[in-house]
């Protein structure tokens, strides 16, 4: 008797004879998604890292915090300008105006590099979300006695820079994780910390904190020197300074744990199917090794199966294995590295 098919497999089946039909709702779902990551991230911008709402009289004395990648970066040319102008730009009220356009500008030779070392499509959607981001960080400015600045000053007078340096993280961290998560990026320092987490084969969120050390250093000496050294006002930049490696650890964390796509895991299996192997090798795109033993208790002849997977693969993988043979006993070790030739689909 036939197998009955589950949805998932005829929505598999389906899509698989109408290829259109899946690229447009493939690409659709990473439309949405990429939008959904650059308002999280101009809203965690705007209400947490660097609201313009908050005034001397707030608990953070207004203070900005630095945010890592190109968003630093333009930071930190703004603090250059303010430092070598002596005009604070974010009095003028064009704060956000100029950080949008630095934003979207220095973006665009990280776009060529995407475009030549990843993938065009994770170029093209990655270009979207840094056009989508600079467009709401640009809008939210327009919202004065909003919800939005209610937020914000709520926030900043029930935690100070604490509890916006966790907000701040946690929103920049779940922007940068859920585009990851449809092959595309925030852009900036994200693509460059992508693209080398793919050729080391290791997690992402590590490389973005070594890379925005040096962003934070430079805004920092820049924030300082306008305010002037030995002031009560550059000890505060320097407080500020502190709140923001905070920020950018909690980025990590939630990338890391959000984006999967390096994780790795083995899986052992004990089974007295020999078939078990081919089945393996023919359902998942990696090898594995099988090694004979014998039951210490029953004494019968086993195999044992060893496979590395991602961690997307392994809920397939089990299934594989438990539909060759229900009685298997499966094993699964998250690992910390992986050396050697291991396939990752390549990014488009």
């Amino acid at each position: 008797m036939a197998k009955k098919k589950t949805w998932r497999k005829k929505v598999e089946d389906h899509f698989y004879d109408h290829p259109i039909q899946k690229g447009v709702l493939t690409n659709g779902w990473a439309f949405l998604v990429v939008a959904l990551s650059a308002f999280i991230f101009a809203f965690g911008f705007r209400a947490f890292l660097a609201p313009n709402n908050l005034d001397s009289l707030t608990s953070s004395g207004g203070l900005k915090l630095v945010s890592g990648g190109v968003s630093g970066i333009s930071q930190t040319i703004i603090a250059f300008v303010e430092w070598v102008g002596g005009h604070p730009i974010s009095n003028n009220g064009i704060y956000d105006v100029v950080y949008s356009v630095l934003y979207f500008g220095i973006n665009i030779p990280v776009f060529i590099i995407a475009w030549r070392g990843i993938g065009k499509r994770f170029a093209i959607f990655t270009f979207i979300n840094v056009g989508l981001a600079s467009l709401f960080t640009t809008l939210l400015r327009y919202a004065d006695e909003s919800l939005f600045y209610r937020i914000s000053e709520f926030v900043d007078s029930n935690g100070g820079l604490v509890t916006r340096a966790l907000l701040a993280g946690i929103c920049t961290g779940i922007s940068s994780a859920i585009a990851y998560k449809v092959d595309a990026s925030a852009g900036g320092i994200d693509v460059i910390a992508y693209w080398i987490a793919l050729k080391q084969s290791k997690l992402v969120g590590k490389y973005s904190v070594y890379i925005n050390a040096g962003t934070i250093l430079l805004f920092t000496l820049f924030s300082i020197s306008d305010v002037g050294w030995g002031t009560e006002q550059a000890a505060r930049v320097f407080v500020a300074t502190l709140f923001s490696i905070l920020y950018l650890f909690v980025c990590m964390f939630l990338i890391d744990a959000i984006n999967v796509r390096n994780k790795k895991f083995k899986i052992e299996a004990v089974s007295e199917v020999e078939e078990l192997g081919r089945i393996l090798i023919g359902n998942l795109p990696h090898g594995a090794t099988m090694v004979k033993g014998k039951g210490a208790f029953t004494g019968k002849e086993k195999y044992v199966f060893t496979m590395v997977v991602s961690s997307y693969e392994v809920k397939q993988t089990i299934r594989v294995i438990k539909e060759a043979d229900p009685a298997a006993f499966i094993d699964v070790f998250p690992l910390q590295h992986v050396y050697g030739r291991f396939y990752l689909p390549p990014i488009r």
